[in-house]
This record gives structure tokens, sequence and C-alpha cells, in this order.
């Protein structure tokens, strides 16, 4: 029997007696209840949220990605970023097709599509990758990066792919009277080219790959260290290379990792002024919304979990107890249990796909998300002190 079912009186116990994870929960709380306040009150211009967003996506992400690889180079570290990237493509991909298979019951085509697309595609990097670093610290932080790598090449693609309507080989979406001016000419914009464009020159990407490539360098057998502090002259406990900016230049590392640190604090705050500038009555009566909330957060981060368990089982028969490690499973769960990714919504209301229902769901899904953060961490605190999920620091 695995031991997640032998203690878990005792591990629940100590899960909600932990004063980290309850400071986390407070701390969301408020940040969210702040932002909701301002701007139901109309102390901040409307645009608030969208503004504080663009510098937190454009701005503090890419230095938060780039200064979490800021760290010693191990193998066990190596193998968990190849498992979380070959991981990532893995979960889309079922996720795609799972979102289509749950909700088969929907009549309505359209509504069918795009519900599906929402399911599979969330909030990762507005809403789930600050909370897992602020929360699980920086190699949790780095394995969401690489795994979030297949989550931008299909949000990229396939999402806008369906949502636009497009059929290859007809310059224009097919859906009859619905197509208009607008929709045609944004549709017959779109190329491979600028697919590769909007996947690639992401600024969390690059940083996330220039970090990546950095910190695996520190690999390479007989790359040149740096014995001593070159400022202090103080011998260093670990030799580095001369790209650790974290002690080679501290000061743009110590600025960097600031701007950083502040992306959960800014996001929290603008996800409370997203949900006070929505129209919670209309969202509140439409079943769909809710629907997919409950299947979203609850399900679908339950699914995870599950094949995670599973995959970690095949490892203790085959004798390597260590193929999934509990970073990678509290960020695959936060990955999955967010409210849906701000360009799906924003490719709805593009290209006029069910953007009423998009905007619902994003605004319910928000709700949903901060009591399934609640929610989840309590389990994940849990499942962490089963030890069925090994930890990198003690791989």
């Amino acid at each position: 029997m695995f031991p997640i079912f032998s203690t878990m009186g005792d591990d629940l116990i100590k899960a909600m007696s932990n004063q980290t994870l309850w400071t986390n929960i407070v701390k969301t709380v408020v940040f969210i209840a702040l932002g909701f306040f301002f701007t139901k009150k109309k102390l901040l211009p409307d645009a608030t949220g969208k503004v504080l967003t663009k510098f937190v996506m454009g701005v503090c992400l890419p230095c938060l990605a780039f200064c979490s690889f800021m760290s010693e180079f191990s193998v066990a570290k190596g193998v968990g970023a190849i498992v979380n990237f070959i991981l990532g493509f893995v979960l889309y991909i079922l996720f795609i097709y799972i979102g289509k298979l749950i909700f088969l019951w929907v009549k309505d085509k359209d509504k069918r599509e795009v519900l599906a697309i929402l399911y599979a595609f969330g909030s990762t990097t507005f809403f789930a990758y600050p909370l897992v670093t602020s929360i699980y610290g920086a190699d949790a932080g780095n394995y969401f990066n690489i795994m979030n790598v297949a989550y931008r090449v299909f949000l990229y693609s396939y999402a806008y792919i369906v949502v636009a309507g497009i059929k290859f080989g007809k310059g224009k979406k097919q859906r009859g009277d619905e197509v208009n001016e607008q929709t045609e000419a944004a549709t017959k914009a779109i190329s491979t080219k600028d697919i590769l464009k909007r996947v690639f020159l992401n600024p969390i990407l690059i940083a996330t790959f220039a970090g990546l490539l950095l910190w695996a360098l520190q690999g390479i057998p007989g790359v040149k260290t740096i014995t001593n502090n070159p400022y202090t002259g103080v011998a260093l406990a670990n030799p580095v290379p001369f790209w650790r900016f974290d002690v080679t230049l501290p000061w743009f590392y110590q600025a960097a990792n600031t701007l950083g640190g502040l992306s959960s604090t800014i996001i929290l705050f603008a996800i409370g002024c997203t949900l006070g500038g929505g129209s919670i009555k209309a969202a509140a009566t439409d079943k769909y919304a809710w629907i997919w909330t409950a299947l979203k957060v609850f399900l679908a981060p339950a699914i995870v979990l599950g094949l995670l368990f599973a995959v970690e089982g095949i490892g203790y028969a085959v004798g390597y107890p260590m193929l999934i490690t509990i970073e990678t499973v509290q960020s695959s769960v936060f990955t999955w249990l967010v409210p849906p990714a701000t360009v799906a919504v924003g490719y709805c209301i593009n290209f006029d796909r069910q953007k009423e229902m998009a905007s619902h769901i994003s605004l319910i899904g928000t709700f949903g998300s901060v009591l399934g953060v609640v929610i989840w961490v309590i389990l994940l605190v849990v499942v962490e002190s089963t030890g069925f999920f090994p930890s990198v620091a003690a791989i």
C-alpha cells in the first residue's frame, strides 16, 4: 500500500498546522481583496489590472525566470528538466483531447470547441507561475517554466488555429455568416512565421531559455570557474563559472531578482482588479462558467496528480523511485487548476467565438481558482509529507 494511505491522518494534521501554508493563503486573499476593493470603489483607473499585468509579463516574470536559474547545476536537476520538458508536451496533448471528451455533452459545437480550448490552456504565466515560485521556491518555478514551453507552443499555434477557425488552404474562416471583415483579415494575416514569433520571441520564454542554458552549461566538464569572490577576494565554498551573475554581477542580479520578487504581489493585486472590473451578476448566471470552473479547479489537477502517482509508482516498481519529484508535482498541479489563459480568452473576443461565455468563465474561474489554490496547497502539503515523491534537494 502506498504511504499516502497509511499516514493520511498525521499528514493532514501537519499540513493544517503549517505556518508558511497559512501565511501564503492569507497573503493571496488579502492582495486579491485589495485589488477588488480599490477597483469596485473606483479608486483606480479601469485599466489598472491590464497595465500591471503588462508590466509583470514584460519585466517582472522574465527577471524571475532568469534569476531562478542562478543556482548550482546537478545531474538530478538536469534529469528533472528533461522529464518536465517531455511531461509538458505529453500533458498538453492529453488535455487537448480530455477537453474535447469532457464537453461532448454540449450540443452547440461552437461552445464545445471554446470550452475545450479554455480547459486545456490555463493562465499559467499570469496566475500560476508567481504563486508556484512564491510558495514552493525556485526549483518548482524552474520546472514550471520548462513545462511551460509546451504551453506556449500549443497556445500560439493550436489554440489560435482552432479559435480563429482557420482552414489551411482556404485563407479564411469557414463558418458561414459568422465571418466578417475583421476576423477574415486577422485570420489571413496568420502564418507559420507569425506563430513562431509569438512562441519564441516571448520575453518570458527568452529569459527561460537563456537562464536554462547558462544553468546547464555549468555541467560541462573542465569549465573555467571563479574560485574567489571578485569583489571581496574571499574564497567561494563552491567555485562558479563567470556567468553566475548572482556572484560575478551581484548588483545586476539583485536588481533583477527584486523585480522578479514583485511579480506575485502585483499579479495578485491585478487579479483582484480584474475581478472588480467584471460583471459578476452576468457571470453568476452562466451555467457553463460554473461547470467549467468545477471541472477545471477540482478534476483537472486530480487527473494530473493521479497520472504522476502512476508514473512514480512505475518508477518504484522498476527500482528508480525518483522519476517524478515533489517540485514537478507542485508545478504540474498548479498548471491545471488556474483560470483560462488570458490569451485564449482574447482569441475568443477577437474572433467573436463565444466571447461572453469566455469572459464569464475567466471571471468565475478566477474566483474558483482562488479557492482551489487554498485547497490544493493543503493537499499538496499532505502529499509532500508522505515522502512518496522525492525532493530535488534529497536526490
